[in-house]
């Protein structure tokens, strides 16, 4: 015997010999009449086959790997690039649209967690970190290009095409094959001084000089 779902779908698409000799065995072959029959209003019929369609083909939102709390400044293009995925791929993944509106504190669905450094740092407490990273005979020079690279801002990313993360700007995609060995796996771990400080030596001394700042 056929559902109620299938009854509707039948009746919307088209229904075969076969299948609309078992629909009049049980509810008639004119949807009105036989909503007459049993006492329901005719008009309820096309209503209820309508929302049981409507509900089974509702699509399923995948499960969320991971929630991102949204920060003043943030919007979705700028998550989406932080999360390494297009602008349609997480707004399909949140059911939402380029329109929805976010704010500070709601969170959003992301396909990997984002990595975003929550202590505020003074441009001293940065400048000690970079002496605490850099060899004595470097430190002045990498606080130098840090402070026209960032400012000493740990939380800069580069205009306009947020290419570069942090204090030193560092080009994700351009060393995201080596960053791995110095703990940096996703480009907002970058934000984090240290981390980022490092990345930088490292950056040095495989260039064996300051090229990449020149």
């Amino acid at each position: 015997m056929l559902s109620f779902l299938e009854r509707c779908q039948r009746g919307r698409m088209g229904r075969p010999a076969k299948a609309l000799s078992g629909f009049n065995r049980t509810v008639g072959s004119n949807p009105t009449l036989s909503a007459k029959r049993f006492g329901v209003v005719p008009g309820l019929v096309a209503a209820l086959c309508a929302c049981a369609v409507l509900f089974v083909a509702a699509p399923v939102r995948a499960a969320c790997e991971a929630n991102y709390v949204v920060n003043r400044g943030d919007s979705w293009w700028s998550i989406a690039r932080a999360s390494n995925v297009s602008l349609k791929e997480l707004l399909k993944l949140n059911g939402a649209r380029a329109s929805t509106l976010i704010q500070p504190r709601d969170q959003i669905c992301v396909p990997q967690a984002i990595q975003i450094p929550e202590v505020q740092y003074t441009q001293k407490e940065v400048v000690q970190i970079i002496r605490d990273v850099w060899p004595d005979a470097l430190e002045d020079r990498a606080i130098a290009i840090a402070r026209r690279e960032s400012n000493l801002r740990p939380g800069v990313i580069g205009i306009p095409n947020n290419c570069c993360y942090g204090l030193f700007q560092i080009y994700y995609k351009w060393h995201k094959t080596w960053l791995p060995s110095v703990g940096v796996t996703h480009p907002r771990q970058l934000l984090d001084p240290k981390l980022n400080a490092i990345a930088a030596f490292r950056m040095y001394q495989r260039n064996n000089g300051w090229a990449p700042w020149e």
